[in-house]
C-alpha cells in the first residue's frame, strides 16, 4: 500500500504512516530510505516555494556540465 501525503499530518504522523504502509519484512535500510525520499522531496517543496528551485531547461544543462 504506498503511502499517502497528507498536508495536515503531522512529521511523526507521516513517518509512521510511511513505515506502516512498506511491506512487513523491510528492513531499517529500507525504512532509512523512504525517510530519506520523504525529506528530500519535502526540501524541493520548499525549494520551489522560495523560487529556488530549476526548470526543466535549466536542470538539463545542470545536468551536461556534470
Amino acid at each position: 500500500m504506498p503511502f499517502a501525503y497528507d498536508h495536515s499530518m503531522s512529521t511523526k504522523e507521516r513517518a509512521i504512516a510511511a513505515i506502516d504502509s512498506l511491506p512487513e519484512g523491510s528492513d531499517m535500510t529500507d525504512i532509512l530510505r523512504e525517510m530519506g525520499f520523504i525529506t528530500g522531496t519535502d526540501e524541493a517543496r520548499k525549494e520551489i516555494a522560495r523560487e529556488e528551485g530549476m526548470n526543466a531547461i535549466e536542470a538539463k544543462a545542470k545536468l551536461r556540465e556534470w
